[in-house]
Protein backbone atom coordinates (compact mmCIF):
# COMPACT_ATOMS: atom_id res chain seq x y z
CA UNK A 1 0.00 0.00 0.00
CA UNK A 2 2.58 2.17 0.55
CA UNK A 3 4.40 1.94 -2.72
CA UNK A 4 1.13 3.42 -4.16
CA UNK A 5 1.09 6.23 -2.01
CA UNK A 6 4.33 7.27 -2.76
CA UNK A 7 3.62 6.61 -6.71
CA UNK A 8 0.40 9.07 -6.10
CA UNK A 9 2.21 11.54 -4.30
CA UNK A 10 5.12 11.85 -6.51
CA UNK A 11 3.20 11.80 -9.66
CA UNK A 12 1.08 14.59 -7.50
CA UNK A 13 4.50 16.40 -7.06
CA UNK A 14 5.23 17.41 -10.73
CA UNK A 15 1.58 19.09 -11.25
CA UNK A 16 1.93 22.62 -12.05
CA UNK A 17 0.78 25.31 -9.50
CA UNK A 18 -2.35 28.09 -10.91
CA UNK A 19 -3.00 31.17 -9.69
CA UNK A 20 -6.07 32.04 -7.73
CA UNK A 21 -8.53 31.27 -5.92
CA UNK A 22 -11.78 30.97 -7.76
CA UNK A 23 -14.23 28.02 -8.42
CA UNK A 24 -13.04 27.56 -12.00
CA UNK A 25 -9.32 27.52 -11.00
CA UNK A 26 -10.10 25.22 -8.27
CA UNK A 27 -12.11 23.03 -10.51
CA UNK A 28 -9.75 22.67 -13.56
CA UNK A 29 -7.20 21.41 -10.22
CA UNK A 30 -9.71 18.91 -8.92
CA UNK A 31 -9.41 17.56 -12.56
CA UNK A 32 -5.95 17.49 -13.42
CA UNK A 33 -5.23 15.88 -9.99
CA UNK A 34 -8.11 12.91 -10.90
CA UNK A 35 -6.34 12.10 -13.95
CA UNK A 36 -2.82 12.39 -12.47
CA UNK A 37 -4.06 10.08 -9.60
CA UNK A 38 -5.51 7.50 -12.22
CA UNK A 39 -2.65 7.21 -14.74
CA UNK A 40 -0.86 5.34 -11.52
CA UNK A 41 -3.41 4.39 -8.85
CA UNK A 42 -6.59 3.80 -11.43
CA UNK A 43 -9.40 3.20 -9.34
CA UNK A 44 -7.69 5.54 -5.90
CA UNK A 45 -10.81 7.84 -6.21
CA UNK A 46 -13.30 5.82 -7.45
CA UNK A 47 -16.49 6.30 -5.24
CA UNK A 48 -15.31 10.58 -4.60
CA UNK A 49 -17.91 12.77 -5.85
CA UNK A 50 -18.11 16.76 -5.82
CA UNK A 51 -20.48 18.44 -4.26
CA UNK A 52 -22.88 21.62 -5.27
CA UNK A 53 -20.32 24.64 -5.93
CA UNK A 54 -21.49 26.36 -2.29
CA UNK A 55 -20.89 23.28 -0.78
CA UNK A 56 -17.66 22.34 -2.76
CA UNK A 57 -16.26 26.30 -2.13
CA UNK A 58 -17.01 25.50 1.71
CA UNK A 59 -15.12 22.08 2.38
CA UNK A 60 -12.52 24.14 0.47
CA UNK A 61 -12.50 26.86 3.09
CA UNK A 62 -12.67 24.67 6.34
CA UNK A 63 -10.19 22.04 4.96
CA UNK A 64 -7.71 25.43 4.59
CA UNK A 65 -8.82 25.40 8.49
CA UNK A 66 -8.08 22.48 9.01
CA UNK A 67 -11.13 20.96 9.04
CA UNK A 68 -11.08 17.39 7.10
CA UNK A 69 -14.36 16.24 5.07
CA UNK A 70 -15.26 13.04 6.62
CA UNK A 71 -15.17 10.72 3.01
CA UNK A 72 -11.51 10.33 3.18
CA UNK A 73 -11.15 9.98 -1.15
CA UNK A 74 -12.88 13.31 -1.40
CA UNK A 75 -10.79 14.97 1.36
CA UNK A 76 -7.84 13.17 -0.26
CA UNK A 77 -8.84 14.93 -3.89
CA UNK A 78 -10.12 18.42 -2.38
CA UNK A 79 -6.71 18.58 -0.29
CA UNK A 80 -4.58 17.77 -3.56
CA UNK A 81 -6.31 20.36 -5.35
CA UNK A 82 -5.94 22.87 -3.19
CA UNK A 83 -1.97 22.46 -3.16
CA UNK A 84 -1.78 23.15 -6.63
CA UNK A 85 -3.79 27.03 -6.27
CA UNK A 86 -1.94 29.99 -4.37
CA UNK A 87 -3.49 31.70 -2.07
CA UNK A 88 -3.41 34.50 0.14
CA UNK A 89 -1.46 34.71 3.42
CA UNK A 90 -3.19 34.77 6.63
CA UNK A 91 -0.67 34.32 9.04
CA UNK A 92 -2.74 33.63 12.50
CA UNK A 93 -1.80 33.02 15.91
CA UNK A 94 1.70 32.24 16.88
CA UNK A 95 2.39 29.45 19.92
CA UNK A 96 3.13 30.65 23.25
CA UNK A 97 6.70 30.51 22.40
CA UNK A 98 6.34 33.07 19.21
CA UNK A 99 6.42 30.31 16.43
CA UNK A 100 4.10 30.38 14.26
CA UNK A 101 1.02 27.42 14.75
CA UNK A 102 0.65 28.02 10.62
CA UNK A 103 2.31 28.48 7.70
CA UNK A 104 3.64 31.71 7.26
CA UNK A 105 3.18 31.96 3.40
CA UNK A 106 0.05 30.82 2.74
CA UNK A 107 -1.55 30.27 6.28
CA UNK A 108 -1.96 26.42 6.30
CA UNK A 109 -1.71 23.57 8.62
CA UNK A 110 1.06 21.79 8.43
CA UNK A 111 0.68 17.81 7.60
CA UNK A 112 4.18 16.51 7.91
CA UNK A 113 7.47 18.00 9.62
CA UNK A 114 11.11 17.16 10.05
CA UNK A 115 14.31 17.50 12.44
CA UNK A 116 17.03 18.95 10.79
CA UNK A 117 20.47 18.24 11.63
CA UNK A 118 20.98 19.93 14.90
CA UNK A 119 17.23 18.45 16.30
CA UNK A 120 15.64 21.63 15.82
CA UNK A 121 11.89 20.61 14.81
CA UNK A 122 10.35 22.02 11.36
CA UNK A 123 6.79 21.48 10.23
CA UNK A 124 5.79 21.71 5.93
CA UNK A 125 2.75 23.55 5.22
CA UNK A 126 0.34 21.06 3.62
CA UNK A 127 -0.54 23.39 0.67
CA UNK A 128 2.73 24.68 -0.27
CA UNK A 129 5.30 22.78 1.35
CA UNK A 130 6.71 25.69 3.22
CA UNK A 131 8.65 24.92 5.98
CA UNK A 132 8.86 26.73 8.94
CA UNK A 133 10.17 26.20 12.96
CA UNK A 134 8.05 24.92 15.05
CA UNK A 135 7.76 23.93 18.79
CA UNK A 136 10.01 20.78 19.98
CA UNK A 137 7.20 19.55 22.15
CA UNK A 138 3.81 21.21 21.04
CA UNK A 139 0.90 19.71 19.10
CA UNK A 140 0.42 22.01 15.93
CA UNK A 141 -3.05 21.02 15.52
CA UNK A 142 -4.78 22.06 18.92
CA UNK A 143 -1.44 23.80 20.54
CA UNK A 144 -1.41 21.69 23.76
CA UNK A 145 1.97 21.75 24.98
CA UNK A 146 1.45 19.62 28.04
CA UNK A 147 4.44 16.56 27.98
CA UNK A 148 2.16 13.92 29.50
CA UNK A 149 -0.26 14.88 26.79
CA UNK A 150 2.61 14.45 23.75
CA UNK A 151 4.31 11.49 23.03
CA UNK A 152 6.03 9.99 19.72
CA UNK A 153 6.68 6.96 18.70
CA UNK A 154 10.45 6.45 16.77
CA UNK A 155 10.33 4.39 13.63
CA UNK A 156 13.80 5.31 12.03
CA UNK A 157 14.10 7.37 10.36
CA UNK A 158 10.61 8.53 11.28
CA UNK A 159 9.08 9.88 14.63
CA UNK A 160 5.05 9.50 15.00
CA UNK A 161 4.03 12.49 17.59
CA UNK A 162 0.31 11.63 19.25
CA UNK A 163 -1.15 14.35 20.91
CA UNK A 164 -3.70 12.56 23.41
CA UNK A 165 -5.15 15.82 23.98
CA UNK A 166 -6.81 16.19 20.31
CA UNK A 167 -5.81 12.63 18.68
CA UNK A 168 -3.88 14.25 15.77
CA UNK A 169 -0.63 12.30 14.76
CA UNK A 170 2.20 14.26 13.11
CA UNK A 171 4.82 12.29 10.89
CA UNK A 172 8.34 13.72 11.28
CA UNK A 173 11.56 12.82 9.33
CA UNK A 174 14.67 12.85 11.50
CA UNK A 175 17.31 13.99 8.80
CA UNK A 176 20.43 12.82 11.23
CA UNK A 177 19.06 9.38 10.74
CA UNK A 178 17.87 10.22 6.40
CA UNK A 179 19.71 13.39 5.27
CA UNK A 180 17.60 13.59 2.32
CA UNK A 181 14.09 14.93 2.90
CA UNK A 182 11.92 13.08 0.41
CA UNK A 183 8.64 14.38 0.68
CA UNK A 184 6.80 11.90 -1.33
CA UNK A 185 7.84 9.42 0.56
CA UNK A 186 7.33 11.53 3.74
CA UNK A 187 3.52 11.98 3.22
CA UNK A 188 2.93 8.63 1.75
CA UNK A 189 3.96 7.49 4.79
CA UNK A 190 1.25 9.56 6.74
CA UNK A 191 -1.39 8.74 4.53
CA UNK A 192 -0.79 5.18 5.37
CA UNK A 193 -0.84 6.11 9.40
CA UNK A 194 -3.92 8.09 8.76
CA UNK A 195 -5.67 4.80 6.66
CA UNK A 196 -4.64 2.99 9.25
CA UNK A 197 -6.09 4.60 12.11
CA UNK A 198 -9.69 4.87 9.94
CA UNK A 199 -9.76 1.13 8.64
CA UNK A 200 -7.94 -0.91 10.17
CA UNK A 201 -5.02 -1.20 7.79
CA UNK A 202 -1.08 -2.68 8.88
CA UNK A 203 1.80 -0.19 8.39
Amino acid sequence: MVEILEAVHRRLSLLPRRSGPSVEVLKQALEEVREAVEEVAPGFLSGATLPPREKLLEDAHRLRQGEVPEDSAYAFWLHQALRLISWQADHGKTSGEGWPERCPECGGFPDVGYLDADGHRFHLCAFCDTPFRALRLGCPYCGETRADQLVYYQEDPYRVYVCRSCGERLLVQDLRLKGELDLPALRARAALYALAEEKDVEV
